[in-house]
């Protein structure tokens, strides 16, 4: 369905792109929220549940490159339809509670339906749905729509598992409910977003970007300083948020905060921050007229508040100091968050190739995900006391002051690259 209104069709899409995506991770996540009663369901251990998580995250990683490729090559939207149904057909697989075997093959599924086929499908919907200077305000929109989608659909979720007489028909129940969701995405998908023709159905005229992409187009891609750049802004920035995760239960057992406390404040980090952040930062971002530049003095936002998680001493009387610097550094995290792929446009990369460079951001920012939760956690089990923590948070501060440099170094390379293309009478 197209409507003739182009604004009405950028905000129908981004809602329909960004509920998919907000549903998509449900199926495959699901031991963070039921890990007891995914437990009960499969008679798996928590490592072998471990090692499912291990499995998702490593076919991820092999995947988010060539889904670049695939998301230039071939259709958008028939990808993400694709992925909706697929996802959801392989949830209802999982309904099935098969074999340990079996669940390993089907979160190897996932990662193909979640990743491989959606990913950078969704990011390229989103990049070719405004100018450089919207995209901002385009992802910011973008993330914060995924995280109110996942905000609801997890409290719908946790209404279901709660009207079931057991815990495994709890569970079974959650698997079916994300299924069909998925199934209800993916109609919208094939309804409201738009069928761009893929570049290799593009006829070929004198035009460089309107010839079909060969090959040569993805290595030069590949071939780009500046793209790898965005990728290690990615890797600093989700990294502290990994060991952000440990700031709940510090202050749990250095301030004495109740475990009510405790949660209430880590959906605020998970979902309010998420939100409020994402969408702010992408306005913000589009009226400073540089994304990089954002994230650079975002960066040195979470610098700031990751050296004060340091010195604020660890008693009741400092309680509202630690909360407050918790607000205000997440708010930093999630800013730079939302900005990921914002980015794209910013350093030169043609729209049709947005995919390709979106999945060579991602296989280096997200590469953290293989091992740091494992090293993190050895970390803190390890370490007498506090020590533990004290030494996620001093991580957190040389990766923010990383991010910072580099965001610096990128945009002295972009300034290059822009000067040299104005020279060349490219489009920039």
């Amino acid at each position: 369905m197209k409507f003739k209104n182009a604004s009405v069709q950028k905000w129908v899409t981004l809602i329909v792109v960004a509920i998919a995506g907000g549903l998509m991770t449900k199926l495959p996540y699901l031991r963070e929220t039921y890990m007891e009663p995914l437990q009960a369901a499969t008679g798996a251990t928590k490592t072998q549940l471990g090692m499912l998580m291990s499995a998702y995250g490593i076919v991820n990683f092999i995947c988010y490159f060539p889904g670049g490729i695939l998301a230039d090559k071939f259709s958008a939207k028939s990808l993400i339809v694709f992925s909706c149904f697929g996802t959801a057909l392989a949830g209802f697989w999982f309904y099935t509670m098969p074999s340990f075997v079996w669940l390993l093959v089907i979160h190897g599924v996932f990662a193909i339906t979640t990743v491989f086929t959606f990913w950078a499908a969704m990011v390229k919907v989103i990049n070719n749905l405004g100018s450089p200077e919207e995209q901002g305000k385009l992802f910011g929109s973008l993330e914060g729509g995924r995280g109110l989608i996942g905000t609801l659909v997890a409290f719908g979720s946790v209404a279901v598992f709660s009207r079931a007489a057991d815990s495994i028909g709890g569970l079974r129940g959650t698997i079916i409910f994300y299924s069909v969701l998925l199934l209800v995405a993916g109609v919208l998908s094939m309804i409201f977003i738009p069928n761009n023709k893929p570049e290799k159905a593009v006829k070929k005229t004198e035009n460089k970007e309107s010839a079909p992409l060969k090959w040569k187009n993805f290595v030069e891609v590949a071939k780009m300083p500046r793209v790898w750049l965005c990728g290690v802004l990615v890797v600093c920035n989700y990294a502290a948020l990994i060991f952000h995760g440990y700031v709940t239960p510090y202050l749990s057992q250095a301030f004495g905060l109740s475990d009510s406390t405790v949660a209430t404040l880590s959906v605020v980090r998970t979902y309010f921050m998420m939100m409020v952040g994402a969408v702010a930062a992408g306005f913000i971002a589009d009226k400073v007229g540089s994304r990089i530049k954002f994230i650079q003095w975002a960066f040195v936002g979470m610098t700031v508040f990751a050296a004060c998680y340091l010195l604020i001493p660890a008693n009741r009387g400092a309680v509202w100091v630690i909360v407050v610097n918790f607000i205000l550094y997440g708010l930093c995290l999630y800013s730079i968050k939302a900005l990921y792929f914002s980015t794209i446009d910013e350093v030169l990369i043609p729209k049709r190739l947005a995919g390709t460079a979106s999945g060579i951001i991602s296989l280096v920012g997200y590469a953290p995900e293989i091992f740091l939760y494992t090293v993190s956690g050895n970390m803190v089990d390890n370490a007498e006391g506090l020590q533990g923590y004290k030494l996620c948070f001093l991580w957190m501060v040389i990766l923010s002051a990383v991010g910072f440099v580099c965001a610096i170094v990128l945009r002295r390379l972009n300034a290059k690259a822009i000067q040299q293309a104005k020279v060349e009478g490219a489009p920039v």
